[in-house]
């Protein structure tokens, strides 16, 4: 009975260190995706943006947060950026007019209520709730199959130890 035990504590560890191998590799997984999804669509928007919405407010409150992302330099070496406006509450919220490059003079002087030079981060970019569900559907797929796992394995151990209690003898 004790050899039975040391395997199936053996067995519960190795589906143990399993699953937490494939759920880690299902966040991996996630992220590259949503990496995937953010790069296509912000390398749409700054290169084949027609055009941009500005909208400006006095106190700085509400209106067009301008994300400039680095493009280059142009002829007189001054760095280009291409302006990408976050307008939260329209039903197009990202515009971009990739032909009209600025410099950063011309990007800081932009009427709009906040001017960073970087690009957005996935969260407010890409990710939607709808991704958010998906992702936590997937993980929780991978958990459901490895708990299925367990409990076939357990049940399996508990049919070889009734075996071993009739017969008193171990079959696998």
């Amino acid at each position: 009975m004790d050899f039975i035990k040391r395997m199936k504590k053996r067995e519960f560890i190795e589906m143990a260190l399993k699953t937490i191998c494939a759920i880690l590799a299902s966040f991996l997984a996630i992220i590259l995706m949503e990496g995937m999804i953010y790069g296509i669509q912000l390398n749409a928007l700054v290169k084949n943006g027609s055009s941009a919405i500005y909208i400006s407010n006095a106190d700085k409150t509400e209106g067009t947060i301008a994300y400039c992302i680095e493009r280059g330099q142009n002829e007189n070496g001054e760095t280009q950026y291409v302006v990408l406006c976050y307008n939260e509450g329209l039903d197009s919220e990202w515009s971009s007019a990739s032909d009209d490059l600025k410099t950063k003079e011309e990007c800081e002087a932009l009427a709009v209520r906040e001017v960073v030079f970087h690009a957005p981060n996935a969260f407010i970019f890409s990710i939607t709730p709808v991704h958010y569900v998906v992702m936590v559907v997937f993980v929780l797929l991978v958990a459901g199959f490895f708990v299925y796992r367990f409990i076939a394995l357990n049940k399996s151990y508990k049919e070889i130890e009734d075996n071993f209690k009739k017969t008193g003898t171990i079959e696998l």
